[in-house]
């Protein structure tokens, strides 16, 4: 097949329309309509007696103020969100310890790792995009794909999470096993807790989705910050409350600190989700349930199982590097999340404030097929990352290991592990230049709607970390040194991300404008290392700090200056890009007072989009489970790739501007070449809008003649309320129907202006399209119109059908619900009962089916007499001018590599990336060696780690005596007693090896909760354990050392 474009139109893309041969001939026009020369009255606030209307003064919570608002509420919100998230997960570790921690944070990843899956990413890529356009299209707003939307969410969210709960012991597997270092049975217990969070977590998706589109961002933007206070709080309790969670102790789902922290961290979400319902009730939005699937959704099966591919591969990558964590030593996964937690700082800071204006133009462009466009949005977000984030990857590198102690050395979180942390992001630092980098490629990749190539490059990246990750516990000199290993591995796997994306835009688009780049990167390597050389020496100069706190002001000062002497570096480049970065840091407080940008030689990034915030930066922030880039959306576009200055149909028309789209149809208004008519086209396709299950070539055949057969039978007619000369070209696959060019301004627009519009004007403007729906019923033929984008109000103030084809679904019903529902929207906006009840009388009979022929010509006539005033107004509109765009050559994406291709050059980067990876380990390990001093220990491989005691026990009723297995000795550090049975008193003693007598370690009460009871004992023998009023044998496991 042929698309019908001239040699301008790109090539390789999916071609469905096919040029004529020979061409249909152009049937001789027939007047149009007279225009009238009366003034214009396109603002609808001249009454019909002439008197003039007072605009209505904007509301100062609406437009783009509230938009403005918004978004500033959203940056606050999201620097506050990754504040009181960074507390929350120091707060971990010091309550927790490492061991421990690494056993509640494993387990409270499952419900992230399952909601992405099954949810989270094919509802901000697929259904939002859907959502949106239900909201614009449907006659009802979108309300009935909300309740359908909301009712296959909740039952979906409940299976699995009912699901999830029962195998908890199995998904705990499927990240530790029994030979890991980490406690199995604490993470299957927190587990067992933790789950239920997945139904809470995609409900908030959805909710948050919902409020989004209708432009709702607060709520959304504030939920994560509740729940972090919420998990705050529960590890504060937890810090308040008698006694603490063994490493090695088999704690039970019934142990109170178990109960505490998986029970309040799960209420933190739950605060999340229900924090959003009253923003939903205040909008009115509808959550009954109404069962079935919307059609769009299903048109798009292909793409989203290239998502849920994409989000499956690499969360696979994630499970297996947590299993080799989990193995290598008991911190390590804790380590490795925090790494990441702590890297991704200073990056949702800076992409919230540099990159977020950007981020849509970019798609846009990319969408547009505009190469140059997007060549420099690339360059310039590629630019303005560097110069952000060069100088943090250089001090986080120098200062690693002070940063992780200043960071996280509170309470039972070690000294060791927080120094392995910070070894680990000092290693790992490099990573943030290659995330973002992917990040920028995948916009433009998702825009493009290539959603297989975003998938290619996540599985480089995630075979590149699997394999170096594989190989770390082999290179590595001790245990504790794998986790620094993982993360350098992570970082490898972006790399080879990067360069996958890069070669693939290179062949897309050509250069890449690399030397900017580099230009900028010298810049911002610069004036790190002039900073970096300034703060060594003060750092030598410092006292050693003796506490965490002490180091957290050494390398807050250090900070400051590295921070100070890197700009003044930077003041002296006169790149634009800096003055950008000087923007984005007026908006810490107080710093406005300090840095003045020069607001001419920055970047023009354009407008910030709230949703993107929302769904680019808030959510990955609510789910952290793993260092992945969330998937973009990938927005709703279909057909062939039309852009304004393309030529079609063999070069006769040129592109304009698109007018929206329907399932199937494409309206643009475009000019024809040779005489300079403005014309209409409708751009009909007939073999269905799913990728992968498209209508067999005989199917479409077949639809696109009863298209063109219908669509002419329509045009015979000629309706007065339907555009003039309209000209039907038809294809194999699709139709092209031309119509001349409605001036005025389309039904929405005057509807939504704000305007009160005269309740004359409006009856006079709908009535000649009810009557030629009632002479089109009559004829046999729809009207073909199912939604409100067709309807444009010309100069004279009449509704006409601007875009006609009659698709194949297109009936008398549905041309209906149309009609009533431009009458509605127009109706809203006057003060007429009588046509206030005209139109819900409409709608009843709409929904009864009884919108007959006559019907149409009743409400016709009962339109003219509501229009029939003693001073007729016509609901007129302007006729605007159009620009017309430059004509374009080439296309985005003219050259395309196919999926071997592709394939290869994935494996090619992912071998290249490996081994760099191994020789950069193998140099580090080279160089270590030479190093007398060993590397510190965490805690968890220090000699000593408590283990559970194996005990040799003899029980008569009220008291279970205690030997050791071995016929050792021991002490003891933690009790727990699982009895099952009403609150009862026990008392513990101690046979001291050196004697014969018994000590009392500790006494409390037993119930039907797991007891966990805190022991500082001496040697031992033996123990004891009275229970004078339990029957039956309770199970009592004693932690501790065994001598």
């Amino acid at each position: 097949m042929t698309e019908p474009s001239g040699p301008s139109e790109p090539s390789g893309l999916r071609r469905r329309i096919v040029t004529p041969a020979p061409p249909a001939p152009v049937p001789e026009k027939r007047e149009p309509l007279l225009v009238s020369d009366e003034p214009d009255k396109s603002q609808l606030t001249v009454s019909p007696k002439g008197e003039t209307l007072v605009p209505p003064t904007p509301e100062e919570g609406s437009g783009e103020t509230n938009v403005v608002r918004a978004t500033g509420s959203m940056a606050v919100a999201t620097l506050i969100s990754r504040i009181t998230g960074f507390i929350r997960t120091v707060l971990i570790g010091a309550a927790l310890g490492e061991v421990v921690a690494s056993a509640f944070n494993t387990a409270n990843t499952l419900p992230n790792l399952i909601t992405e899956i099954v949810l989270g990413s094919v509802l901000t890529a697929l259904v939002v995009p859907v959502l949106v356009r239900a909201e614009k299209e449907d006659a009802d707003h979108g309300a009935a794909f909300i309740r359908r939307l909301f009712t296959l969410t909740l039952t979906l969210m409940t299976v699995v999470t009912v699901l999830a709960v029962v195998g908890a012991p199995w998904l705990a597997e499927m990240l530790i096993d029994e030979d890991s270092k980490v406690n199995l049975v604490q993470t299957t217990s927190f587990a067992y807790l933790l789950l239920p969070q997945i139904f809470f977590y995609g409900m908030f998706s959805l909710f948050m989705a919902i409020l989004n589109t209708k432009e709702h961002f607060r709520p959304g933007a504030w939920a994560p910050v509740a729940n972090n206070v919420v998990s705050i709080a529960v590890l504060a309790a937890y810090m308040a409350m008698p006694g603490s969670l063994n490493p090695a102790a088999p704690s039970s789902i019934s142990n109170p600190h178990v109960l505490l922290l998986g029970l309040g961290t799960t209420l933190g979400v739950v605060v999340q989700c229900l924090i959003m319902l009253p923003a939903l009730k205040k909008l009115g939005i509808d959550l009954r349930p109404l069962w079935g699937i919307d059609e769009r959704l299903k048109q798009f099966g292909g793409m989203a199982l290239a998502i849920i591919t994409y989000v499956a591969i690499s969360q696979l990558g994630y499970i297996i590097t947590t299993r080799i964590a989990a193995k290598a030593d008991a911190a390590a996964p804790i380590i490795y999340q925090q790494h990441w937690m702590l890297l991704q700082m200073p990056y949702g800071i800076i992409g919230v404030t540099l990159l977020t204006a950007i981020m849509p133009r970019l798609s846009r462009n990319a969408a547009d097929g505009d190469d140059e466009a997007v060549v420099h949005d690339l360059t310039m977000g590629t630019k303005l990352t560097f110069i952000a984030l060069i100088p943090i990857i250089v001090f986080t590198m120098v200062l690693g290991p002070d940063i992780g102690h200043a960071l996280f050395a509170y309470g039972s979180f070690s000294d060791a592990a927080a120094r392995t942390l910070g070894l680990t992001v000092s290693a790992s630092a490099f990573t943030l230049i290659p995330y973002a980098l992917v990040m920028l490629h995948l916009r433009v990749f998702y825009a493009r709607e290539e959603a297989w190539t975003p998938t290619f490059i996540i599985a480089g990246i995630t075979v590149t970390k699997v394999v170096l990750s594989a190989l770390a516990p082999s290179i590595a000199r001790d245990p504790g040194e794998v986790v620094i290993l993982l993360g350098a591995a992570n970082g490898f796997g972006f790399i080879a991300g990067a360069v996958i994306g890069a070669l693939l835009l290179r062949r897309k688009l050509g250069t890449l404008e690399a030397g900017k780049v580099i230009h900028t990167s010298i810049w911002a390597a610069g004036a790190a290392l002039v900073g970096v050389a300034v703060i060594l020496p003060l750092r030598w100069l410092l006292p050693e700090a003796g506490s965490a706190v002490g180091s957290l002001l050494q390398v807050a000062l250090l900070g400051v200056v590295f921070l100070v002497v890197t700009g003044l570096v930077l003041s002296r480049s006169k790149l634009p890009e800096v003055q950008n970065l000087g923007n984005a840091l007026q908006r810490i407080p107080g710093m406005s007072r300090i840095i003045t940008p020069d607001q001419e030689r920055a970047f023009e990034v354009g407008e910030v989009d709230p949703r993107d915030v929302s769904t680019q930066f808030l959510g990955p922030d609510t789910f952290n489970a793993s260092p992945v880039p969330p998937p973009m959306s990938a927005g709703v576009v279909r057909g062939p790739r039309l852009v304004p200055g393309a030529s079609v149909s063999d070069g006769r028309f040129r592109l304009i501007r698109d007018h929206g789209a329907t399932t199937g149809a494409r309206f643009w208004q475009a000019r024809e070449v040779a005489t300079g008519r403005p014309v209409a086209l409708t751009f009909v396709d007939t073999t269905g809008a799913a990728p992968m299950a498209p209508a067999t070539p005989r199917e479409a055949a077949v639809q696109a003649a009863g298209v063109a057969r219908r669509t002419k039978k329509l045009a015979k007619l000629e309706l007065p309320a339907v555009a003039d000369n309209i000209e039907v070209l038809s294809y194999r696959s699709g139709a092209l129907v031309v119509a001349d060019w409605i001036e005025g301004s389309s039904l929405r627009a005057v509807a939504e202006s704000g305007e009160t519009l005269h309740t004359e004007a409006v009856a006079n403007s709908m009535a000649p399209i009810a009557g030629a729906m009632a002479a089109a019923h009559d004829a046999g033929v729809p009207l073909g119109v199912e939604n409100r984008q067709r309807f444009r109000i010309d100069t004279d103030g009449v509704v006409r059908l601007a875009f006609p084809a009659v698709l194949p679904k297109a009936n008398p019903e549905t041309d209906a619900d149309a009609f009533v529902a431009g009458l509605e929207l127009l109706t809203a906006n006057t003060a007429s009962e009588a046509l206030t009840e005209l139109t819900r009388e409409t709608r009843a009979l709409v929904e009864e089916d009884a919108a007959t022929p006559v019907e149409f010509r009743r409400i016709q006539s009962r339109l003219n007499e509501i229009a029939d005033g003693p001073d007729t107004t016509v609901l007129e509109a302007p006729a605007v001018p159009t620009p017309e765009p430059e004509e374009i050559r080439g296309g985005f994406g003219s050259r395309r590599y196919g999926t071997a291709t592709i394939a290869l050059l994935t494996a090619v980067a992912v071998a290249a990336m490996i081994g760099i990876g191994i020789l950069t380990t193998r140099l580090v390990d080279f160089l270590s060696t030479e190093e007398e001093t060993p590397v510190p220990q965490t805690a968890t491989t220090a000699p000593g780690l408590p283990v559970v005691l194996e005990m040799r026990t003899s029980w008569v009723p009220g008291e279970l005596t205690l030997t050791p297995a071995s016929g050792g000795t021991f002490t003891i550090e933690q009790l727990l007693i699982d009895a099952s049975t009403k609150p009862a008193a026990y008392t513990l003693y101690g046979i001291p090896a050196d004697s014969d007598g018994r000590i009392v370690l500790t006494q409390g009460t037993v119930g039907a909760t797991q007891v966990s009871d805190d022991v500082d004992s001496r040697l031992l023998k033996s123990a004891v354990l009275e229970l004078p009023d339990v029957k039956e044998e309770p199970k009592v496991t004693l932690v501790g050392y065994n001598r």
